[in-house]
């Protein structure tokens, strides 16, 4: 075979580029000396390989392998130390506790190289708006400042869990839940009634204009305020649009 392989001007570094077999296992082919090959089914392809890129007979070149391993007493079975059929190489491995440790060197690297940029990015932008606040005469604004003077607003209401009370009396309530059929009960002065959640609009009624000023209406929470339902009426209507106005 290796013969074959001069006859035709290939060279072993052309066969081991276009088959992935080392070298040392083509040399070792052309000198008979199976005792450096995996040995088994590795043998048998890297032979077959070899014959296949030189153009000699594979079943020839197999047979002759065989032949020669029973001549010189060597087994055909696969050798007892691991062999990988991807790796052809003539390079050693690396351990998986090196390879680990080597990842971690990196990323760890690489974390501290975003920080540095975070960082001197940071401190670039804090020194032009430092420049920038004494160019104008300005102070800078304290983010806690303001957190803590809008931690101590309150809260808008929100147009949900309204609750109908009376005071001093037991008093008879109707109302609608937007489109929902009207309805009604006695709201006793220890007993709200609600809470509700209408869509759009709430609609309260009443059997007496005198009433009114019996009744305590809260919206999330807040208190109606008096002067915000009429005395005129025995209807009162809270929608999505008027609610803010009636607790403000």
């Amino acid at each position: 075979m290796r013969l074959a392989r001069e006859a035709r001007g290939i060279t072993l570094r052309h066969i081991s580029d276009q088959t992935r077999i080392s070298i040392r296992y083509l040399e070792a082919i052309e000198a008979d000396d199976y005792k450096r090959l995996p040995g088994g089914i590795f043998n048998r392809s890297f032979i077959k390989a070899y014959a296949k890129q030189i153009g000699f007979d594979e079943k020839e070149a197999l047979e002759g392998y065989l032949r020669t391993a029973r001549e010189q007493g060597e087994s055909d079975e696969v050798a007892t130390t691991p062999y990988k059929s991807h790796v052809y190489t003539d390079g050693g491995t690396r351990s998986p506790l090196v390879t680990l440790l080597l990842t971690i060197l990196i990323l760890a690297i690489l974390s501290l190289g975003v920080y540095a940029a975070y960082h001197y990015w940071y401190r670039q932008q804090e020194a032009s708006r430092n420049q920038q606040n004494n160019a104008t005469g300005t102070q800078p604004v304290n983010p806690t400042s303001n957190q803590n003077s809008t931690t101590n607003q309150t809260p808008a209401a929100a147009f949900k869990n309204i609750s109908i009370a009376t005071r001093d009396k037991n008093v008879y309530v109707g109302w609608q839940v937007d489109d929902a059929r009207k309805t009604g009960a006695v709201i006793k002065t220890d007993k709200p009634a609600g809470p509700f959640n209408p869509q759009e609009r709430l609609v309260i009624y009443l059997n007496s204009k005198s009433d009114v000023s019996l009744l305590e209406i809260s919206i999330d929470g807040h208190p109606v305020k008096r002067e915000s339902v009429p005395d005129d009426k025995t209807q009162i209507e809270i929608t999505k649009d008027n609610y803010a106005k009636l607790v403000q």
